[in-house]
Formats: structure tokens, C-alpha cells, sequence
């Protein structure tokens, strides 16, 4: 028995083969473009995005040994990918770093639409948000949206052109458009962001078994699959990540080291009583929340650390980083992205900041500085996401023992790595898999599958260190923000 984890990334398109131990066994995947533009534009060719999770697709299916029993689909979240009445694009897809909306999100900010909408899906607004979207395409491209049929998100792209189904995850359409405690769509929070004229594009929403359907005869013939192959909507990447990882009981949490590092832990209630920021996602357990803070920092952050140390690629700063033999570091404030920051906190025009250089601080400090900047990031989500009782690690950032090591100490609970790098595919796999009848429940799936990686224990007197950094860290980022 063979199944297929495709997971969609932002830059890259990846499948994944897995055998009938669960075992990674064959991979292929594919670089896509970002469109990036003036007022912070960032845009994908939607055919250009489905062709490629097409090819590598069918690249791995073709070469399977045996048949492939199940397909499931994982892609990035948020954004607005919008089709007409034949399912095809109405423009290219606005992507969940799209910053075109950011003046919509600070008024809602200021006359607290966020924090009422808050109270309602425990999902806080951001500009790459598809209710800050929506509402941006209605003052300033009416035409494109009246040209549109359906919201879809990347996954769920995708899977329309797999199985013909129009619809949405829970996971998708939860952030931002489902009241929370009832996990449906809820209309005062179309009006509360003025798009309540756009209720017509939101689909159907699935979840459980309902989110398999079977692969349409015509697609399956230039993939090489078999015709009416059952293909899963899985939940996106970040709530497929933490499957992937093991996250799937109350307290447990997980720390994705990527692009942007995003935080969860899982609860067995929404906490809408909390301060407004994050998200809340529907478990993929009937029963749990995953209350997650997605940043705007990660390893972009270490890509330009790296280009102005002089050294090849993040991988190198971090090596760089290793070679620091002193305590009082620069305290880094890693807010890097033109777009500012939206987790823990909402604030679109704060910027990094170096504090305590001095001239006896050499490249190395510099560059441990940043690793330790981008580590109380992630203590400053879990902060506010609750109390782990311990963290799993993924994310290209994970394979760095020197980070996970630091993350471990910051954080004070042990740490483990992952076992495997396709972590998100392996997770839409096995939420799948479950929907599909082949595991009773979800935690039997992950036993079956998810092996522990090397696991890291915080040592004491570095874990003192980051916490007296942490409350300078807190101080620098408040006194940056007023």
C-alpha cells in the first residue's frame, strides 16, 4: 500500500510517498513564484501553482510500486483564491503575506472590530486574511469580484481540480469567518467587516469523513492514479504540521522553524477569553482547538542575517552563531517584515532593532543574536498561546541542534526534533487516512506513524539567561511599538 502527502508551500510544491509503514519512500517537488508588487502585493498564478502540484504529482504516483490507496492535500493558508461559475481563476491569488489591506486592519483596529470579532472566532484580522481581502477587492477592484463564483484557499484549489468539490476545510474557513463555539459560518462577522453583500462566495464547509472525495476520472489519467481514488481535503499546513509532528493532545505544542515561525498548543476550548491575537482552529480531533500565533519572522530573517555577515545562506549564520563563546549577546529585535508584525501582537509598522552593540562584539555574537532574537519570538507566543508541557520542532530551521537546543532552554520544556522533514505531508496523510476509514481515530494514526525524533532537555543556567533576556526583550518590543 502506498499514500501521497501533497503538500503546497508558498515558494515550493511538494509530494510525498509514503509506504505501507508509513515510512517516507519517494519525493518529488517544485519551486513556484511569488508576484510580489507596490503596496505590498504578493500574488500567485493560480494555474501556475495547480500545474505544478500536478507534475510532481504525478511524478511520484508514476513511479509507485504498487497502487496508491489515497491521496491527501495540505497547501498554505489564508489568502483569497477566487473562481468563477467554471471553476476557473477570476486573477492571480492574494496570498496570506499580502499587505494591501493593512490600513482596513488598522481601522478595524482602532474601532475595535478585532477585538469583537475576536470574541466570536477567536481569530484575530490580519491584511493577509481573506476578510481584510475581500473587503480590500470591494473598494478597489469591484469588477474582479463580480466575476467570482467562490472563496476557495490554496488546498482547497487544488483539491476542486482532484475531485470537483468546491468547499472549504473547517480549518480554512474558521480564520476568519465561523463562530468558534459552533464551528459554523457566522454572518454578524460578514457584516462586521462590511462584506456581508459577499456571503454568496463562501462554500460548503467539510470536515471528518466528508472531506474525501473521489479523484475525477480525467485528472487521474494524467497523473497515473487511478480513477475515483479517494483524495482528502486535510486541514492546511499549519494545523497539519502539528499531526505530522504528534501534536494532537490537550497542552501538547508545536514550534514551526520556516519561513514565518508559527506557534500552537492544543486546548480543549476556544479561550476566547483571552487577550486578541492568533488564531483558533478546530482540532483534527473532534473535542480540541488549536490556539496558534502565526508571526511575520523566520528563516528570512537568518537569510538576511547571513547575506550581511558575509556568509553563504541561513544555514551558514546559524553555524556562524555556534562559534559565540559570550553571554551578553545584541539583543535582537527581529521584526524584519515590511509588513511589521501580526503574533503575538498586531503592528504593522514595528521594526527590527540591534540594542547593547559594542565594539567587542564579533560577527559570531551578531549572528547568535539573531538566532536568540528569533528564539524569544517563539517564547513570546507561547506566552500567549499557554503553557507547554512540551514542544515538537519542524520546519528547515529544525534541523539546527544549536537553535532547538536554545528554543529548549528559552522555553524550559523538553524539546524534540523532528523524526522526518515532510512533516506537513505526513500529517495531511494521516488526518486522511482516518477520515478514510484506515485508523479507528486520529492518535491511532499517529502512533502508527510519527516516531520520536532526537529530543532536547533545557539546561538550567542557559534557561536563566533567556528569561532575564526575555523581560528586555518584552521592554524593547513594547518601548519600539509606542
Amino acid at each position: 500500500m502506498s499514500t501521497i502527502g501533497l503538500d503546497v508551500g508558498t515558494s515550493r510544491v511538494k509530494a510525498v510517498r509514503f509506504d505501507s509503514s508509513w515510512h517516507a519512500a519517494d519525493s518529488e517537488s517544485e519551486t513556484t513564484s511569488v508576484v510580489r508588487g507596490e503596496g505590498g502585493r504578493s500574488e500567485q498564478d493560480m494555474g501556475g501553482v495547480w500545474a505544478a502540484a500536478a507534475r510532481v504529482l504525478g511524478a511520484v504516483a508514476r513511479r509507485s510500486p504498487d497502487e496508491v490507496e489515497l491521496l491527501a492535500v495540505t497547501a498554505q493558508g489564508d489568502g483569497c483564491w477566487l473562481i468563477d461559475s467554471h471553476g476557473d481563476p477570476v486573477g492571480p491569488a492574494l496570498l496570506w503575506n499580502d499587505n494591501r489591506a493593512a490600513s482596513i486592519v488598522e481601522t478595524w483596529q482602532c474601532d475595535g472590530t478585532l477585538d469583537t470579532a475576536f470574541r466570536i472566532s477567536g481569530n484575530h484580522g490580519a491584511p493577509g486574511v481573506a476578510s481584510a481581502q475581500l473587503r480590500w477587492l470591494q473598494a478597489n477592484d469591484p469588477a474582479l469580484l463580480d466575476g467570482a463564483s467562490t472563496l476557495l484557499s490554496c488546498g482547497s484549489w487544488i483539491y476542486a481540480n482532484l475531485t470537483g468539490r468546491r468547499v472549504l476545510d473547517q480549518t480554512e474557513a474558521a480564520n476568519p469567518f465561523f463562530a468558534a463555539t459552533v464551528e459554523t459560518y457566522d454572518d454578524g462577522l460578514l457584516g462586521l467587516f462590511g462584506i456581508e453583500g459577499l456571503r454568496r462566495l463562501l462554500p460548503p464547509t467539510v470536515s471528518g469523513a466528508d472531506r474525501v472525495a473521489p479523484l475525477i476520472a480525467d485528472v487521474a489519467g494524467s497523473l497515473g492514479l487511478r480513477a475515483g481514488t479517494p483524495v482528502a481535503l486535510a486541514p492546511y499546513d499549519v494545523p497539519a504540521t502539528a499531526v505530522g509532528t504528534g501534536v494532537t493532545e490537550v497542552g501538547n505544542a508545536f514550534a514551526v522553524l520556516g519561513t514565518t515561525l508559527c506557534v500552537g498548543v492544543v486546548a480543549d476550548n476556544p479561550q476566547l477569553s483571552r487577550p486578541p491575537n492568533g488564531m483558533t482552529l478546530p482540532g483534527a480531533s473532534p473535542g480540541r482547538w488549536l490556539i496558534a500565533y502565526a508571526t511575520l519572522v523566520g528563516t528570512e530573517v537568518l537569510e538576511w542575517a547571513a547575506r550581511m555577515l558575509g556568509v553563504a545562506d541561513a544555514e551558514s549564520c546559524v553555524a556562524l552563531a555556534a562559534t559565540s563563546v559570550r553571554d551578553d549577546l545584541p539583543l535582537v529585535l527581529p521584526y524584519l517584515s515590511p509588513a511589521g508584525e501580526r503574533s503575538p501582537f498586531l503592528d504593522a509598522d514595528v521594526r527590527g532593532a540591534v540594542l547593547g552593540l559594542n565594539l567587542s562584539h564579533t560577527r559570531a555574537d551578531m549572528a547568535r543574536g539573531v538566532v536568540d532574537g528569533l528564539t524569544l519570538a517563539v517564547v513570546d507566543c507561547l506566552h500567549a498561546a499557554g503553557t507547554p508541557q512540551s514542544l515538537a520542532l519542524s520546519g528547515g530551521g529544525a534541523r539546527s541542534a544549536l537553535w532547538c537546543q536554545a528554543i529548549c532552554d528559552a522555553v524550559g520544556v523538553p524539546v524534540v526534533r523532528p523524526d522526518v522533514l515532510e512533516v506537513g505531508a505526513r500529517g495531511a496523510v494521516l488526518v486522511g487516512a482516518t477520515d478514510a476509514g484506515m485508523f479507528p481515530a486520529l492518535q491511532d494514526a499517529v502512533s502508527a506513524a510519527v516516531r520520536p525524533g532526537p529530543l532536547h532537555e533545557p539546561d538550567a543556567a542557559r534557561a536563566a539567561l533567556f528569561t532575564e533576556r526575555y523581560v528586555r526583550f518584552v521592554a524593547a518590543r513594547s518601548a519600539a511599538r509606542s
